[in-house]
């Protein structure tokens, strides 16, 4: 990722364009989510920028009031994203494609799978379907609004339910990738981005207050991961940043201060 963002401005710009007015209705979260807090809250021009990602996870509650009678398929299609069906479930699991600024961006539906029903189900809301994922109810209430400069409007999930909902995740991950880049953005978000990170560490101390049982969760999956990871597992962590600022005693200092 440039510095100057100018590619991640550009793809963010083109994709709440592209949802119209149920961008009143969808949270950005996922990987997306640190680079917004860096772009619209902190210092472009201080610190090193987080690690770029092409997924922009896209949050949405199970029930919806209609925004357009147009539904959010056909806004993503007019505006050329392609969608790609990536199983056989019913409904199938689908992202929508599009390159933008050189970049193949891919955008997926998630929701909270509070539901009595089966939890791993995929839903269909407002003409697009979303993987159920727990512990996102949170998420999906606790949002910060931005703007970009070239004055389109978003919401994305607040720090604190942000580094919440990874510490609660992180453990389930299927890809070793993916399990080391939630634990490189708890780090980010909660440290490298100045007194926005400050105030997102007060936030997710309010936060696990008002969620005991998640929060015996979630000190437990770090405490677990401090605890039981090798000198292997430090290394690629630690090689999640570009730049070599992510060290173990610092990772460890910022884990004991939640």
């Amino acid at each position: 990722m440039a510095g100057n963002f100018e590619k991640e401005e550009k793809i963010l710009t083109e994709f709440l364009k592209s949802i119209g007015p149920w961008r009143k209705h969808i949270v950005i979260g996922g990987g997306y989510a640190p680079i917004i807090y860096k772009l619209y809250f902190g210092e472009r021009s201080k610190g090193n920028p987080p690690v770029g990602t092409r997924d922009l996870d896209s949050l949405l509650p199970r029930k919806v009031p209609a925004a357009s009678s147009r539904n959010i398929a056909t806004f993503l299609k007019d505006a050329g994203f392609e969608r790609i069906f990536r199983d056989r479930e019913s409904p199938p699991t689908e992202v929508y494609v599009k390159d933008i600024e050189g970049d193949e961006v891919e955008i997926e539906f998630l929701t909270d799978d509070s539901t009595r029903g089966d939890k791993t189900e995929n839903v269909s809301i407002a003409g697009v379907v979303a993987q159920p994922l727990s512990f996102l109810k949170l998420s999906l209430k606790e949002t910060l609004d931005f703007e970009t400069q070239a004055g389109e409007t978003g919401k994305v999930v607040s720090p604190g339910a942000w580094i919440f909902h990874k510490g609660l995740t992180f453990p389930r991950r299927s890809s070793g990738t993916k399990y080391y880049k939630d634990l490189y953005g708890i780090w980010y978000a909660g440290n490298q981005i100045g007194k926005f990170s400050e105030n997102a560490l007060k936030d997710l101390k309010k936060l696990r207050k008002e969620n005991p049982a998640w929060s015996k969760t979630f000190c437990q999956n770090l405490s677990n991961w401090l605890k039981d990871a090798s000198p292997s597992d430090w290394t690629k962590l630690e090689a999640q940043d570009p730049f070599g600022v992510l060290k173990r005693l610092g990772f460890e200092k910022l884990v004991k201060d939640f």
